[in-house]
């Protein structure tokens, strides 16, 4: 709570709310050992404001002082009226010679009691319940000076008290004003990370907390240069071939987020192509630095040719006279279609090499969905007859299934370029895209699905003239998608 006088020179901002009353308990004003100044100046106040109400004359019916005697001005005249009457209705005082309040005719003591002492209503705070449960407004005018009597008796023994609490709470809190403000302990905390694990206050490990905070945020960069680097990684690697498997995108290669959203995933893709790139160094010094394996040379290729024939071709330098198969009786080449379905053959590469025919798979009677694209990887291993020395190999090539792709015609202008092609009457999607003129940066797509035989076109607008262009159609058979080889077109 904001202390009342907290703009005020020179008093000390200490709040009521926090002085308490160390006296005894007060039951006739439901004061307790404990309770704040603030509570116990609002309970004075309140039995003030009752006193109040009923020492004033307003509450009180008159009539009576109307004749023969003075009218009472404040509420010691109005007592002692009523007690220079009780007391000459008693014959108490048969010495009473007040001009203004002359002594009534004595009276026998059966009159008196019969007559004079007669009942008056009584004020709201002297009202009660008899035995009977019956609400008592009016008393005898001797019983209601009694009464009278006693409450002025017992509000000058709470007045006497309340004020020496007053005197006492205006000492204390004259104590406190003159102690200065209180210094508060923050309490305690043990760090797990920033600080030793030991209990440490918690303006330390707060400090070390952003100090840490800092130094890490310096080291990454901020929100904002964060998002502005990952934008540094061009999305048109994404369909850049392998470095270590030729025959596959960037994108397709094992975790690659093709859509980088975040610093997470930018690292990731990172740590791929370095991998990528590391393979693809290690096969270079494997079998291109000069030693024993300096003599061997392979490529590989393969390509589907008509229904489900399979032709591997590999081709380069693979000298028998030196060499021999390292394991069995040749290499183990495994197939894999796009639904993890996979096959294996034993194949001596000896036998094959330039063959120009290539070697044949039929895969007719595989499980291999020919409808989709395959991958196919082996390690052939040689070993030296003389040395000894095994020359290893990978091997990996992805066939894509031209056999589905369209005959597509290109027709350029200086700004557009238009295609048509006809469709295989299976239900297919097809999706035409324009790249730039290294195949890398993908500018525009047009899709199109059908399921009957009939003729598609559509026209890429806004080119430039005399510029290289690429485009390729991407089919998706059967939830496979197949891609289709680049067509180079050159607009006018």
């Amino acid at each position: 709570m904001k202390p009342l006088n907290i703009d005020k020179t020179g008093c000390s901002n200490i709040s009521s709310n926090c002085v308490v009353w160390q006296g005894p308990d007060i039951e006739c004003i439901n004061l307790c050992k404990g309770d704040s100044i603030t509570e116990v100046v609002y309970k004075l106040a309140l039995e003030l404001c009752k006193l109040i109400e009923t020492f004033d004359l307003k509450n009180y019916d008159l009539k009576c002082f109307s004749s023969g005697v003075c009218q009472p001005q404040n509420f010691t005249d109005f007592i002692n009226i009523l007690i220079g009457k009780v007391c000459a209705l008693q014959e108490c005082n048969p010495d009473c010679i007040d001009s203004c309040n002359p002594c009534p005719t004595p009276v026998t003591s059966q009159t008196t009691t019969t007559t004079g002492d007669s009942y008056v209503p009584i004020a709201k705070e002297f009202q009660f319940k008899n035995a009977t449960g019956d609400d008592v407004t009016v008393l005898k005018v001797s019983d209601y000076a009694q009464a009278i009597g006693n409450k002025v008796s017992t509000v000058v023994n709470s007045a006497a008290i309340l004020q020496a609490t007053v005197n006492d709470h205006s000492a204390r809190i004259k104590t406190l004003e003159d102690a200065g403000d209180p210094v508060f302990d923050l309490p305690t905390v043990t760090p797990i990370g920033v600080l030793p694990s030991v209990a440490t206050s918690m303006q330390l490990v707060l400090s070390a907390t952003e100090q840490q905070f800092t130094e890490l945020k310096n080291a990454l960069g901020d929100a904002n240069d964060i998002n502005t680097n990952l934008q540094k990684l061009d999305l048109g690697i994404n369909d850049l071939r392998s470095l270590s498997q030729p025959g596959t995108n960037v994108s397709s290669l094992r975790g690659f987020t093709p859509q980088p959203t975040n610093l997470a995933d930018v690292l990731g893709n990172t740590f791929i192509i370095i991998q990528d790139m590391r393979n693809a160094l290690s096969n270079l010094i494997t079998n291109f630095v000069p030693g024993d394996c300096e003599s061997i040379s392979l490529d590989f290729t393969a390509t589907f040719r008509t229904g489900d024939q399979l032709f591997l071709y590999i081709d380069g330098t693979l000298p028998s006279s030196n060499f021999t198969n390292t394991t069995g009786s040749g290499t183990i080449f495994t197939i894999t279609d796009i639904y993890g379905t996979a096959i294996t053959y034993t194949i001596d590469l000896f036998s094959i090499i330039n063959l120009p025919e290539g070697f044949l798979i039929d895969l007719s009677s595989s499980r291999l969905s020919t409808s989709s694209n395959l991958t196919i990887t082996a390690n052939p291993s040689f070993t030296h007859k003389t040395t000894g020395s095994e020359c290893q190999r990978a091997l990996n090539f992805t066939v894509i299934n031209q056999a589905i792709c369209p005959g597509v015609a290109y027709t350029p202008t200086d700004t557009t370029i238009a295609f048509s092609f006809s469709t295989s009457g299976v239900m297919q999607a097809y999706t035409v895209k324009l790249y730039n003129s290294a195949g890398t940066d993908l500018l525009a797509t047009q899709t199109f699905v059908s399921n009957a035989v009939q003729v598609l076109s559509g026209t890429f607008t806004g080119l430039t003239s005399s510029t290289l262009y690429k485009l390729r159609v991407e089919i998706v058979l059967n939830s496979v998608t197949n891609l289709c080889e680049f067509t180079s077109v050159t607009t006018i």
